[in-house]
């Protein structure tokens, strides 16, 4: 998986740099912080399974590169005791795509991208909407996986967050269930709410009843 991604990475910085040096001290941060020892369930294979969503569903993309940038970057920076992983992200992948030479535009719809990954809404005047839409989408997929998926997802999650006892993680865990399931739609695009909603909306619900 590591030589995949890497492989991934160097053809994507190429539309921008030749600079062989920089595209791998880069990754060489990425890996780094995706294998922390916290990273659980945020980790590599995580910016993997999104990367394929980005393949499976490429022909709806306006935009790959930008796509691509903000799933290597969304959760770089990822610290269960704050509450502002998704802005440092954000800036910290502004910084890495302007050493890289992308340009500005590119740079700052990935930085919104990222940002919006703090709520997974999607603000009236988003810049590239569409694309935006099923970044948002690919990053939620693990919702409507089939149950021993997201069972196990939830149980990585839980590893992540082992900081924080039963007694204060469990009514959080509540908490973001059930203002998700309040949504009109999980899902942003017609092919999510298609495949995974139904099964996303009973996932949670059957987890709910875990703190009932």
């Amino acid at each position: 998986m590591p030589d995949e991604l890497k492989d991934v990475w160097a053809k994507l910085c190429s539309h921008y740099t030749r600079d062989l040096t920089l595209t791998e001290g880069l990754y060489e941060e990425l890996s780094k912080k995706y294998t922390g020892t916290i990273r659980h369930y945020h980790n590599l294979q995580h910016i993997t399974e999104l990367l394929q969503f980005a393949r499976q569903y490429d022909q709806f993309l306006q935009n790959k590169d930008l796509v691509s940038f903000a799933i290597f970057y969304h959760d770089i920076i990822y610290n269960v005791l704050r509450k502002d992983n998704e802005p440092r992200s954000a800036v910290l992948a502004e910084k890495r795509l302007r050493l890289l030479g992308v340009p500005v535009e590119k740079r700052e719809a990935v930085k919104f991208f990222i940002e919006a990954t703090q709520t997974h809404t999607l603000p009236d005047m988003a810049p590239n909407r569409s694309d935006l839409s099923f970044f948002l989408d690919f990053d939620m997929a693990i919702l409507g996986a089939p149950w021993e998926q997201y069972e196990a997802y939830t149980r990585q999650v839980r590893k992540e967050y082992r900081v924080y006892p039963d007694i204060l993680y469990k009514p959080g865990r509540k908490t973001f269930l059930e203002k998700t399931l309040q949504s009109t739609h999980l899902f942003h695009t017609p092919p999510f709410r298609g495949q995974y909603e139904a099964q996303a909306r009973a996932n949670m619900e059957r987890e709910l009843q875990l703190y009932a």
